[in-house]
């Protein structure tokens, strides 16, 4: 059987998008992530159940008596199904040696059980039961080398355990799909759970299945796809129906104490609401198995719709108010783990608003990139003469709200106006240089402005104002334009810096015309108290900002001082027809050297303005293909010789010759640099230019 997982687009942290292809042509593939019906009796039976069930896309089935030929390829032709057995490993092989080769010709996955139902036990025994199980499953693997398999992961809550599977992994290539049972069948072991998804995606190959099975229930699902699962098993639905429980999504209630149900169904709308006080109806509960599986599957549509459309780590965030373990999870991990998820995470996002729910988004991964690259690769103007503090605004980007745009018409009355260095003072990012202010997330995020600061904004916010004035020299004066939390940030950075802090007379507000005349007599005082250097070069053209824009954008992206070698005072630039891209010229005003998208805030670099930067000592956004000409618009790993660590799914990228010595295309990432590092096959740069 020829199977793989085919990756289509990376997401937010682990969360992606792909399909699951196996041998059989004239089967579908299945997307993912998605979810996993059992395939139960009560299903096959009840004709409303397979007008609501029998189309999805993957099945389990635990039940011998379903391994028949006209159920997986007359049936359920356009299904997958997966195989299990929840009796002894030996009865599987047993099992699997009797339907051998219909498990090689039909549409079906075995996955190899671990079935122990012991839960407190000693390390000695769970190490013991562990070596046994893997012992067992590589005599499984070796009589069936033409089988691909999922591997059930059993830790027995001692999660150092998972390196005893490590190896045996990487060695049995016939082992597609990792099941875990029990990985989250307690929530409150955050690091561990982490540690061990870690421990995975560092050291396997990046197009491994992962699937998740155990106490599952609808309102995991986002979570659960956030750190890479691209399966989820639902046969704990039927448990919790079992137990007369009903799934709303955000808790499970007891049948007795509703009173309206909730959904509409065909469960729900039918007979169930008849059924509620019978305590021994076998009806009732095929019902609310049809109800749960129904409710778990939905959500997972809901939750897909988001991972393809809308800022998908809100989401996650909003499904976690649920329960507490999961926003503790989201913290620890965000604080603790950034530079793993920063290695796999897409950190740019295009056309998404994103919604600011509070500590919780404080430090997402996209966010913390941002934070971080702006501090590491902004750079001072060297004929900065004055600082300027600003609050931010509802809309984005700044300049574009009204508050700014009454800003600006005080800075730029000013001849000196591109000698001024503008900081927007705002929660969660922190600060924003006005050169970047049209960049993501700096022009997609959205909070609500209620003037209140917790002491995590003011701490982020403060500390990033510290470090960014750091880099200017002393003598510069601060013109702080602020009111209310806003000063205090100031007055925090203003007791561990040496510059001359000065802050306006807010009357009113920060726009009334007291204050914007204080302002303005404060620039006329101020502009011209620090001298600068006679060599260094002025920039006195008021309409070149978005000259300035582009050289910072270029050194958010590529590196510090990459923008300087790019973009020149003598640079053109002009919106596209549709206005959805900024095309950038030289100065003949024919060749374009890159084009800025207005819907990502990112510069896509064309071959010739690659070929100005490419090969600077510092510039770390390139591939190295095995060739010397690429065809087609896609760069798959196999013609890979050599990536760049730290790149990341959507940065703009160059591809050098075997010998880089020419640049060959330009693109953008599909995944990461740790992803292609882990991986043998699978797209890796859509190209959207190569040289002929």
């Amino acid at each position: 059987m020829v199977f793989f997982f085919d990756l289509i687009k990376t997401r937010i942290n682990l969360s992606r998008i792909g399909k699951i292809k196996i041998h059989n042509a004239t089967k579908k593939s299945v997307n993912t992530p998605n979810i996993i019906i059992p395939f139960k009796q009560f299903l096959s039976n009840n004709a409303e159940f397979i007008d609501s069930f029998g189309y999805h896309d993957i099945f389990m089935i635990s039940e011998e008596k379903y391994l028949k030929e006209d159920i997986l390829n007359k049936m359920f032709g356009e299904s997958i199904f997966l195989y299990t057995y929840y009796g002894l490993l030996t009865k599987f092989h047993e099992i699997l040696n009797e339907k051998n080769e219909l498990f090689f010709k039909s549409n079906i996955i075995p996955i190899i059980p671990f079935n122990i139902p012991t839960v407190s036990i000693n390390n000695n025994f769970s190490e013991y039961e562990i070596k046994n199980y893997l012992e067992n499953v590589e005599i499984i693997l070796k009589d069936n080398p033409k089988i691909d398999f999922g591997l059930s992961i059993k830790l027995f809550k001692d999660f150092d355990m998972i390196k005893l599977y490590l190896s045996f992994i990487k060695k049995n290539k016939n082992i597609k799909i990792l099941n875990f049972i029990d990985l989250f069948d307690n929530l409150t072991y955050y690091r561990r759970i982490i540690d061990v998804i870690k421990n995975l995606r560092e050291n396997l190959d990046s197009n491994l299945v992962f699937m998740i099975s155990g106490t599952i229930i609808s309102y995991y699902l986002p979570i659960l796809i956030y750190f890479g699962f691209d399966l989820i098993d639902s046969s704990y639905s039927l448990v919790i129906s079992s137990h007369n429980l009903y799934d709303s999504i955000e808790t499970l209630l007891p049948l007795t104490k509703i009173k309206n149900l909730p959904c509409s169904c065909l469960a729900c709308k039918g007979k169930l609401v008849e059924l509620i006080g019978d305590t021994k109806s076998p009806e009732k509960i095929d019902l609310l198995c049809y109800h749960n599986l129904s409710t778990i599957k939905n959500y997972m549509n809901k939750t897909i719709q988001f991972l393809h459309t809308e800022d998908f780590r809100n989401f996650v965030e909003k499904s976690s108010m649920n329960n507490p373990n999961f926003i503790s999870l989201l913290r620890i991990y965000d604080k603790d783990y950034y530079n793993f998820a920063e290695n796999f995470s897409q950190i740019i996002q295009k056309n998404k608003i994103v919604n600011c729910l509070g500590p919780s988004s404080y430090y997402r991964p996209d966010f913390n990139y941002f934070r971080n690259n702006i501090i590491q690769n902004f750079t001072p103007e060297p004929s900065t003469r004055l600082i300027i503090l600003f609050p931010c605004s509802a809309k984005k980007p700044y300049s574009e709200s009204k508050s700014h745009q009454k800003f600006l018409k005080i800075l730029r009355n000013h001849p000196e106006y591109p000698e001024f260095q503008e900081f927007i003072l705002t929660s969660p990012l922190g600060i924003i240089p006005r050169q970047l202010e049209d960049i993501y997330p700096a022009k997609s995020y959205d909070i609500p402005v209620t003037g209140d600061w917790d002491e995590d904004e003011i701490k982020i916010t403060s500390e990033m104002l510290i470090r960014l004035i750091n880099k200017y020299d002393k003598n510069i004066p601060i013109i702080c334009h602020l009111e209310g939390k806003y000063v205090d940030i100031a007055q925090n950075a203003e007791k561990a810096l040496e510059n001359k802090f000065i802050y306006t007379d807010i009357k009113e507000n920060t726009t009334s015309n007291e204050s914007l005349d204080h302002l303005n007599n404060l620039i006329h005082s101020f502009k011209t108290l620090y001298i600068i250097d006679e060599g260094v070069e002025k920039e006195r053209s008021i309409s070149k900002m978005w000259i300035r824009k582009f050289r910072k954008i270029i050194d958010y992206q590529f590196g510090r001082g990459i923008g300087n070698l790019l973009i020149n005072k003598e640079v053109y630039y002009r919106k596209n027809r549709l206005k959805t891209k900024i095309e950038i010229f030289h100065s003949d005003k024919k060749d374009i050297i890159g084009k800025f998208e207005i819907s990502s805030g990112k510069i896509e670099l064309t071959i010739k303005g690659a070929k100005k930067i490419a090969f600077a000592k510092n510039f770390s956004n390139y591939l190295i293909f095995d060739g010397i000409k690429i065809n087609g618009n896609t760069l798959f790993k196999p013609g890979i010789l050599e990536i760049k660590p730290n790149i990341h799914p959507n940065d703009n990228v160059c591809i050098f010759d075997k010998s880089k010595e020419n640049i060959i295309a330009v693109g953008n990432m599909i995944v990461s640099s740790q992803y292609v590092k882990n991986t043998n096959f699978g797209r890796v740069v859509d190209l959207y230019e190569i040289k002929k």
